[in-house]
């Protein structure tokens, strides 16, 4: 895949939209992807591609993305209290942070911009400061984990 082809927030979205999907409905993400591939129109294969990458990682990794996720929540929220769509947003955003193939700040920006669309501004402040905590604590950059 080409490292900076263009259609990588609309990929964003579908993965966030998958993600959503798979903890409404109980379907397997095998279930989910070719379900949700029915349903939606989009003919560029590398942003089918890297959607489908995005929300099999990340949901392969829900278990060990929700452990970073919650001990980067303020103190004054719980896990429990943010929504399905900041969780789903979160848990492919920290997936795709920590793949290290996309600038840190074009990751972030998309999902904060997610959050924004699909639930409130506080939300979205909400994901931009998780986010941001995660990066800066794991050193993360694009292309490495720095020390």
């Amino acid at each position: 895949m080409k490292k900076n082809f263009k259609g990588r927030t609309r990929a964003r979205k579908f993965a966030y939209m998958m993600m959503y999907q798979y903890f409404m409905a109980d379907y397997t993400p095998e279930e989910i992807t070719k379900n949700f591939w029915a349903s939606v129109k989009e003919s560029d294969e590398e942003v089918i591609s890297f959607a489908n990458e995005l929300f099999s990682g990340a949901a392969l990794s829900v278990s060990a993305n929700d452990d970073i996720i919650c001990k980067y929540i303020r103190s004054d929220w719980t896990y429990e209290r943010m929504g399905d769509v900041e969780k789903s947003i979160l848990r492919v955003a920290v997936y795709e942070l920590f793949r290290l193939e996309a600038p840190y700040y074009a990751v972030i920006n998309d999902f904060v911009t997610l959050a924004k669309k699909y639930s409130e501004e506080k939300s979205a402040a909400l994901v931009n400061g998780i986010l941001e905590n995660i990066r800066k604590n794991y050193n993360l950059s694009e292309g490495k984990v720095e020390s």
